[in-house]
């Protein structure tokens, strides 16, 4: 596994939770290791504090990462499906929503922990996937 503060994604955050859109930004910023910007107001700073360039590249790197690995494949495409699209770059977004970010994390955790060892049977990947297809 690449060392961990060089990877443009936060794997040492162990468990994901938020009750609203202001603390999933939050966690999406932490998890994408964005730094804060400065605003006077909360709401502004909550909306406008995304930094697009950033979560771009993470997405790719993560992408370049999974995409040859055919348990990711599988989430992809079934996720990207819920959009009516094939593209497994949109299953991925997809799978940072609000409701699958909480799944995902540990599945992306457990393999870049292990990736010869992750299979269908990672409890991660299999919470995961007995959400996307039930």
């Amino acid at each position: 596994m690449e060392e961990v503060s060089h990877t443009p994604y936060d794997f040492s955050i162990s468990t994901i939770s938020y009750t609203d859109d202001f603390e999933y930004r939050k966690t999406l910023r932490a998890l994408f290791r964005m730094e804060q910007k400065n605003f006077t107001d909360d709401v502004v700073l909550d909306e406008q504090d995304i930094d697009d360039a950033l979560m771009t590249k993470t997405l790719d790197w993560i992408f370049a990462k999974t995409r040859s690995n055919h348990l990711f494949q599988t989430l992809y495409t079934k996720a990207a499906g819920f959009m009516l699209s094939e593209s497994m770059e949109t299953g991925l977004c997809i799978l940072f929503a609000y409701d699958n970010l909480p799944f995902f994390h540990p599945v992306l955790c457990d393999y870049m922990a292990d990736p010869r060892g992750f299979s269908d049977k990672t409890q991660s990947y299999a919470l995961l996937h007995a959400k996307l297809f039930s």
